[in-house]
């Protein structure tokens, strides 16, 4: 039967899936955008192209990657 299954091989290629939280001029968290990249750079340019005046967390799962300012 396991000769049946086919596993995921892990790709260091795959893009991750990263959260931009996006807050308001209150200090609140406004809304939660996914950011699909290949790496914390390009996720952290990507969070870039979605401020509209307020700031932007960065996160991927637990780990902190950036603060995205206007």
């Amino acid at each position: 039967m396991a000769d049946l299954l086919v596993f995921p091989i892990a790709s260091s290629s795959a893009a991750a899936t990263y959260q931009a939280y996006r807050f308001s001029s209150n200090g609140s968290v406004r809304s939660t955008v996914p950011v699909d990249a290949l790496n914390d750079d390009a996720a952290e340019r990507h969070a870039v192209t979605l401020l509209d005046g307020h700031r932007i967390e960065l996160w991927a799962r637990g780990r902190f990657i950036a603060h995205v300012k206007p």
